[in-house]
């Protein structure tokens, strides 16, 4: 009975000895630790998280470890991850496998997506420039975010636009360039780019202000005009000054343009050839964006053998050859270029502008008076000839091509003498008290319709139908006033 236990004790040794020798053969050949023999084979935790740098705690113990980090050797079970960054925390629990990692993710802030630049395109010529319009950052399960320029950087491929530091994209030279935004958000850096076309610099039009100029005829004393006081007149002297103080109350568009100092020649010194050299001299520095006002008051001829119409000078000695005839001015004016206002307070004027001859007077309840078109204008027979166009000239003559003029004394407002036809341009215009009767719409514009219109109503409800007040072109909207 002794025997049996002894050989079973013995035998239990044994194997305990054979065991220590094999566990030892495998530590000393570098096998699997002593460890995994006894508990199995470890397993591993892998923290991360955004941003990174967050502290790592496992089962509520501080690891002193920051993200991103792998925890090792952790035998199989359960355990409470949890991340905190800031005020920021996050607890996930996890289940440890032998030889495997198990992964803890976690945003802990909203993470970039990406950006959206606005303008995408932008057209430029050299030298100029524009702003980037807006930079807006989208974030994953977070929505969005206006950016401010300066809190983004910005570089440009090709030297034919630069971008500064504020978003700024200058175009240098002709070709295209792609200028990229960059935003970081944290540890992302998205970007987005705009595409710029560069043009060659193009000067911009050269536009001369427009110049307002008046030249100013007044014709009272004349040489050889009968037998004195019967070819006098008394009020042209003083109509030249009424015209020159309306011109010089204008004010032209936003700018306010004035005319230019206008000019008078009166009397004995409006002979032919002064009034000739006067327009051309008046008139020499205009050019197509400018307006000349030529203004004659004095006698007017037509018929008694003259096949046209003229305006008499002081030398006018009843022919032709010392008289102004509507080629000889038209000639002048002509050679002027830009728009020519002609205003002519003269006999038989409408002669002027082909006004009158033949034609009827048709009256309706407001006395308006129609003209029909049958008599050849003689403005436009010229254009045939391309020495006239229609939109060169607006006209205001103060009667028919066979109808006198009337002058008054003494004017209501200044006491003296004054031509019927230039004291309603005047009384139009504001002249009289201030009050701009002509401006019928009330737009501080005085248009060459609403003239004729009131100087037209005015003359009749004055002097009657013995004297029609005529216009080129009709129902024109050319402003020749405004204050």
């Amino acid at each position: 009975m002794r025997n049996k236990e002894y050989f079973s004790t013995s035998k239990v040794l044994l194997l305990l000895l054979l065991s220590l020798l094999l566990i030892s053969f495998l530590l000393i050949s570098g096998c699997t630790p002593i460890s995994n023999l006894l508990f199995g084979a470890p397993g591993s935790i892998e923290v991360s998280t955004y941003p990174s740098g967050a502290k790592i705690f496992l089962n509520g113990n501080d690891t002193g470890y920051i993200t991103p980090y792998t925890i090792t050797n952790l035998p199989k079970q359960t355990y409470e991850v949890k991340v905190v960054l800031g005020e920021i925390s996050y607890t996930k629990t996890v289940i440890v496998y032998a030889e495997y990692t198990t992964s803890v993710y976690k945003d802990l802030l909203p993470r970039l997506n990406k950006i959206v630049v606005e303008p995408t395109f932008m057209n430029l010529e050299a030298g100029e420039s524009q702003k980037i319009d807006s930079v807006t950052a989208y974030y994953v399960d977070s929505g969005s975010a206006d950016i401010t320029l300066s809190d983004c950087s910005y570089s440009s491929s090709s030297s034919h636009a630069t971008v500064n530091s504020s978003g700024t994209v200058t175009g240098v030279s002709e070709g295209s360039a792609t200028i990229t935004v960059y935003y970081t958000d944290v540890e992302i850096t998205k970007t987005d780019t705009v595409n710029v076309a560069v043009s060659p610099f193009v000067p911009p039009p050269v536009v001369t202000p427009v110049v307002y100029r008046a030249f100013c005829v007044g014709v009272g004393d004349y040489k050889n005009y009968g037998p004195p006081p019967d070819g006098d007149l008394n009020g042209p002297p003083y109509d030249v000054d009424r015209m020159i103080e309306v011109f010089n109350h204008c004010k032209f568009g936003t700018d306010e343009v004035s005319f230019s100092t206008p000019v008078s020649l009166k009397d004995l010194n409006a002979t032919k050839e002064a009034i000739i050299n006067g327009i051309t001299s008046t008139f020499s520095g205009a050019d197509d964006n400018d307006i000349s006002y030529f203004y004659f008051s004095g006698h007017g001829n037509y018929g008694e053998g003259f096949s046209t119409s003229y305006i008499c000078p002081t030398d006018y000695d009843g022919t032709v050859n010392f008289a102004i005839s509507v080629n000889e001015l038209e000639s002048t004016l002509n050679a002027i270029p830009g728009t020519k206002v002609v205003i002519l307070d003269s006999c038989f004027s409408g002669g002027f502008i082909g006004k009158g001859k033949e034609e009827k007077i048709i009256f309706n309840n407001n006395t308006l008076i129609e003209f029909n078109n049958d008599v050849i204008d003689v403005f436009i027979m010229n254009q045939t000839r391309d020495i006239l166009t229609t939109s060169q000239y607006k006209v205001l003559t103060s009667a028919h091509y066979d109808q006198p003029c009337e002058e008054d004394s003494p004017h209501p407002y200044d006491g003296f003498p004054y031509g019927i036809f230039t004291a309603a341009f005047c009384n139009g215009c504001g002249y009289d008290d201030g009050v701009s009767y002509a401006d019928s719409n009330s737009d501080t514009k005085i248009t060459l319709d609403e003239l004729y219109e009131h100087i037209r109503d005015f003359v009749i409800t004055y002097f009657g139908f013995d004297q029609n007040v005529q216009v080129f072109p009709e129902n024109s909207n050319f402003t020749t006033v405004e204050h």
